[in-house]
């Protein structure tokens, strides 16, 4: 059950990496600095067109849910720390429900 009904306004960025451990890598890397409060690791098969060619390759994909305070530094690191020439950066705004929306600011709440 959802404690409260406030809605606490957060971000979600959606990026891939080319494996699991570079994802992980990324993940703790935003996670240490309290960038983002979770980031979901899910194994995915991404189609796309890439210098003229069919692609057709197992990634990771990252959802990562952080505060709209906290997305320009996090946009930033992941840009700076990832592998692919060209990343994916998607952010959708969302809000968090109840107890979930306060521990979200919490846990990126750079103390």
């Amino acid at each position: 059950m959802i404690s409260g009904n406030s809605l606490q306004p957060m971000r979600l960025v959606l990026t891939t990496c080319a494996d699991h451990a570079s994802a992980d890598q990324l993940a703790r890397h935003l996670l240490e600095r309290r960038l983002a409060a979770c980031v979901s690791l899910l194994p995915i098969t991404s189609c796309y067109h890439w210098q003229g060619e069919l692609q057709h390759q197992q990634e990771v994909q990252m959802v990562i849910k952080t505060s709209a305070d906290q997305l320009p530094r996090l946009l930033k690191a992941v840009s700076h720390r990832h592998s692919y020439e060209v990343p994916e950066l998607v952010v959708l705004e969302a809000c968090a429900a109840g107890s979930y929306g306060a521990w979200l600011l919490d846990a990126v709440d750079p103390r």
